[in-house]
């Protein structure tokens, strides 16, 4: 399939898939630990369809597994994917900015959050496991610490009781303002998954 190209700010030409159409799985992946079982197999799925899921050097950020990188590492990596949805980031944009400015030109960050546009904001909440809102606000109430700053600042901004009402053309505006070229969107089981990289930093980006 093709990549969507996002230009100029138009809407997000977005796809509805059945997880169904994802096959050939590898058999191992390192992504595989982190995101199988507890409804994260959409996400693998994705990741799989984007053809990154035997990157050998990810940094996964989530509530539940936390893993220190020192700055040298963190040069290498070609992707970052955001478990935590967008919605429930307080500082959206203080988010991005960190990632942009640790990230070197052309790596992933993929992500997911909740078009409330298209589904019920009542039903927001609902989409957010037991488990997985125990697992956030346990980490935050425990304190996530991490040897770079930047990890200190991406955690310190999830909070699984922030609810934000986003759509996918706010969201588009949001990746791009922040040095980011939004490659797809795609709509999964009510949970859109996106795919952005990072723009080289002489084009006039943060």
């Amino acid at each position: 399939m093709d990549e969507t190209k996002i230009a100029n700010r138009q809407p997000v030409k977005s796809r509805a898939k059945s997880s169904a159409i994802y096959t050939g799985m590898p058999e191992v992946s390192p992504f595989r630990d982190t995101l199988a079982g507890d409804g994260r197999e959409d996400f693998l799925n994705y990741i799989e369809w984007l053809g990154l899921g035997n990157d050998p050097n990810p940094v996964v950020l989530s509530s539940m597994h936390h893993y220190y990188y020192d700055a040298e590492e963190m040069k290498n990596v070609r992707t970052v994917v955001n478990l935590i949805r967008l919605n429930h980031i307080k500082e959206i944009k203080s988010f991005l900015y960190s990632v942009s400015h640790i990230l070197s030109p052309k790596c992933n960050l993929i992500g997911c959050f909740i078009d409330t546009k298209k589904h019920n904001p009542f039903v927001l909440q609902n989409n957010v496991s037991g488990s997985e809102s125990k697992r956030i606000s346990t980490a935050l109430e425990n304190g996530i610490m991490s040897k770079i700053p930047f990890l200190n600042r991406i955690y310190s901004i999830f909070d699984s009781r922030t609810n934000k009402y986003l759509a996918k053309n706010e969201v588009t505006v949001l990746l791009e303002d922040h040095g980011f070229k939004v490659l797809d969107m795609t709509d999964l089981n009510g949970i859109t998954y996106f795919h952005a990289k990072r723009k080289p930093k002489n084009t006039g980006s943060h």
